[in-house]
């Protein structure tokens, strides 16, 4: 059976989005789920090499000579491993590059990974571009990340309003990273700015960007923190769910 992919995207920068796809990765993993792929397909700003303290030896742009031929064995020589059952394909670094990947190559590389691994999490960049839009025509689910503030919420619902357009509803989730009981809004206000049910919260910790700068996702060297737990549940409504996101023609 194909593995799912799941994209994680944010309507605006600074949510947390790679926390959370590189979190959620290696809780996928960690379930002992066979193979899980890391893609980061922000092409211009990708930051999953520096999060997990990787080289960046390879990337997505030594896919470029192998466009419309690509098989399972150029697949595996992209790869970054991180740890047993878990690797990277990193976005490139050099000034220019990002250019030479076209969406063609990124529907490609994403089909042939789907026949390799059992879940492929992708970070995609906060805009949204053809890059976004063809890693959401290919997702079987995906993460929608915001903070608890109201422009990043104002822009979440607006994201939600386009996706209703495009894709069905029901293999979406909403995460809300950083929760904080502090930052002024309720539960309440939240579901009345997003109009749409909230799946986790992340607690808001400073062990996160601690755990940034050490180059170990949270959820490995502390897997029974808070923000892990919380992660966890993310994974298993992911593991649980079946469901594929197929893309619907606009309502008229």
């Amino acid at each position: 059976m194909p593995g799912r992919i799941i994209t994680v995207y944010a309507a605006k920068g600074g949510c947390g989005k790679t926390t959370v796809a590189t979190n959620l990765a290696v809780t996928l993993c960690a379930r002992g789920t066979r193979r899980v792929c890391l893609v980061d397909l922000d092409l211009q700003f990708g930051d999953v090499a520096c999060v997990l303290g990787l080289r960046t030896d390879r990337s997505l742009c030594d896919a470029v000579p192998w466009a419309d031929s690509l098989t399972v064995e150029n697949v595996a020589v992209l790869m970054t491993p991180f740890r047993p059952g878990l690797d990277c394909l990193l976005a490139p670094t050099g000034p220019g590059e990002a250019s030479l990947i076209t969406n063609e190559l990124i529907d490609e590389l994403l089909y042939v990974l789907r026949l390799i691994y059992d879940y492929v999490v992708v970070d995609t960049p906060a805009q949204f571009n053809t890059t976004v839009l063809s890693a959401l025509d290919a997702a079987d689910h995906q993460v929608l990340v915001a903070t608890p503030e109201r422009p990043s919420l104002k822009n979440l619902r607006m994201t939600l309003d386009v996706l209703d357009l495009l894709y069905g509803a029901n293999t979406r989730s909403v995460v809300v990273n950083r929760s904080d009981t502090h930052a002024g809004l309720t539960n309440a206000d939240v579901d009345q700015l997003v109009r749409s049910p909230v799946t986790v919260q992340l607690p808001n910790w400073t062990d996160v960007p601690a755990s940034i700068n050490r180059g170990e996702p949270l959820t490995a060297g502390c897997p029974d923190h808070p923000v892990s737990q919380a992660v966890r549940r993310l994974a298993d409504l992911l593991a649980a769910s079946d469901g594929r996101c197929s893309r619907d023609p606009p309502s008229v």
